[in-house]
């Protein structure tokens, strides 16, 4: 009879132990990676996360490959050192890129004439240096000689590119510099809320030759954020 508590006990602690065993078994199978298991759990992983989050990264991707890094306008700033460099290089191609459609007009003087002074379109521009052509450009009021008739080559050395407004001169935008520089009729031609103008200026020497200043103006249109080049205009002191 003793025997047989013994044998009862036995068993029962048998029974408990592999009870035991088999509730913890699933814990211990599920530490087994297979390769389906985990690809399982990648998919239920990458599934956990919302969409946003998940493209999140893609799109940040996405908006820095296009955020507009070129084809901006240039400011009118970066247009003017543009042109003066083409001037500087002759390079009427170049000047004819930025003209406007319905021209570029050429004044010699502050005091711009809108009726006489010459106007050319950008393709007349691209070929200015090489036509022969001798055009009045600037007449006195009854005095035929006093006229300025040259051919562009001439008038470009002499009224447009005259000094070196680069290494020798400052500029600024919509701002008269020098002390003796004047505007003309420059706000009258070319109104300032849709127009502006970036100054050149070579300052003069000393004692008498402070007087011979040089100027020049590129004047522009505005077209929303772009700007279009309309006008060129030379000032200059007398010595």
């Amino acid at each position: 009879m003793k025997w047989n508590t013994v044998t009862y006990l036995a068993l029962g602690i048998i029974v408990t132990l592999a009870l035991a065993a088999y509730s913890s078994a699933p814990e211990k199978r599920s530490e087994i990676q297979t390769p389906e298991t985990i690809q399982k759990q990648q998919n239920i992983q990458m599934g956990s996360y919302p969409a946003e989050e998940a493209g999140l990264e893609g799109a940040r991707t996405n908006k820095k490959s296009s955020d507009p890094l070129e084809g901006q306008p240039l400011t009118v700033t970066e247009a003017s050192t543009s042109i003066i460099k083409a001037l500087q290089e002759k390079d009427m191609e170049a000047v004819a890129s930025w003209a406007s459609a319905d021209g570029v007009r050429f004044s010699p003087f502050a005091n711009i004439d809108p009726v006489n002074d010459l106007v050319f379109t950008p393709d007349e521009i691209s070929n200015l240096l090489k036509d022969p052509t001798r055009y009045v450009w600037r007449i006195a009021p009854d005095y035929d000689e006093d006229k300025i008739k040259m051919t562009y080559a001439d008038y470009h050395l002499k009224y447009v590119y005259n000094k070196d407004f680069i290494h020798d001169g400052e500029n600024a935008v919509n701002v008269l510099l020098g002390q003796n520089a004047h505007p003309g009729n420059i706000h009258v031609i070319y109104p300032e809320a849709n127009h502006d103008f970036v100054e050149f200026h070579v300052k003069g020497g000393s004692d008498a030759d402070e007087r011979d200043w040089h100027t020049l103006r590129l004047v522009f249109e505005k077209i929303g954020q772009d700007h279009s080049l309309v006008g060129i205009v030379h000032d200059q002191g007398v010595p």
